[in-house]
């Protein structure tokens, strides 16, 4: 039987140049904001754009995680990222969102020995979410951004080797397509374990403007998903046309499967 879906979009795919004009436009589409924690503004800023919108934050990018690596050898370099990751959860609970996003490693792991620091980072980051009431996500970014378990199926058994429930699984279309995997497949075989569900289409592209198949893969989400739903893709030349072609097409299956 279909449920309710509710859909969010990435800060930075929604068209709009400031905080409040992007919250204008998912608030007129009835939509959520990934909200992205980048160091560029403080919290009391953040939560002051967000009081004057009806929009719910229910996820938080830790986008700095793009240069500041966890799994550095550098210990310098790894303080400087777990502090992010923990700032960013401060400001998922601060306001009130229940998702963190959060990357392994871009590119090499420069750490002697990764998988055992990736077990303890994250399992450290398990304990503060508890104590939060939130969950940190980890997004499997595919062969051609890491080296270190790129695939879905690597990071659920790093999820399920930690036993920690405020530590989940969450999944990138594009990710997985890149990755060399079939995109319904990982998703139907892993839907239950997926805390949030990322959309975009091949080269970063809004849903339906690439080669990934979404017909089968939207009617299994609207059927049996339970996870938060986002898109995230790289806006074009015409950033209002990309979401709102985004929007369509997404909402468009979801009206279908009903």
């Amino acid at each position: 039987m279909s449920r309710a879906i509710s859909l969010g979009c990435a800060e930075f795919a929604v068209p709009g140049r400031t905080l409040e004009e992007k919250l204008g436009v998912l608030e007129s589409r009835g939509m959520w904001l990934e909200l992205a924690n980048e160091g560029d503004r403080s919290l009391e800023s953040t939560q002051a754009a967000v009081s004057g919108f009806n929009v719910p934050i229910h996820s938080v990018q830790a986008n700095r995680l793009h240069y500041l690596r966890l799994l550095s050898d550098d210990p310098g370099e790894r303080r400087a990222a777990r502090h992010h990751v923990e700032e960013t959860m401060a400001w998922a609970a601060a306001l009130g969102a229940e998702n963190v996003v959060t990357t392994l490693a871009f590119g090499d792991p420069a750490a002697k020995k990764p998988y055992p620091l990736a077990l303890e980072t994250f399992r450290s980051f398990g304990l503060q979410a508890e104590e939060l009431g939130i969950t940190v996500s980890i997004e499997p970014l595919g062969r051609n951004r890491t080296s270190f378990l790129p695939s879905v199926s690597e990071v659920y058994r790093l999820v399920t080797k930690l036993e920690m429930e405020h530590v989940r699984l969450m999944a990138d279309t594009m990710h997985i397509h890149d990755n060399g995997d079939d995109v319904f497949g990982v998703i139907a075989k892993y839907i239950d374990e997926i805390s949030e569900l990322q959309l975009r289409d091949t080269e970063s592209r809004p849903p339906g403007l690439g080669t990934i198949d979404f017909s089968a893969l939207m009617k299994v989400i609207v059927e049996k998903f339970n996870g938060l739903l986002c898109l995230e893709y790289r806006p074009g030349n015409n950033p209002r046309a990309d979401f709102d072609h985004a929007c369509n097409f997404v909402f468009g299956f979801i009206s279908v499967a009903r």
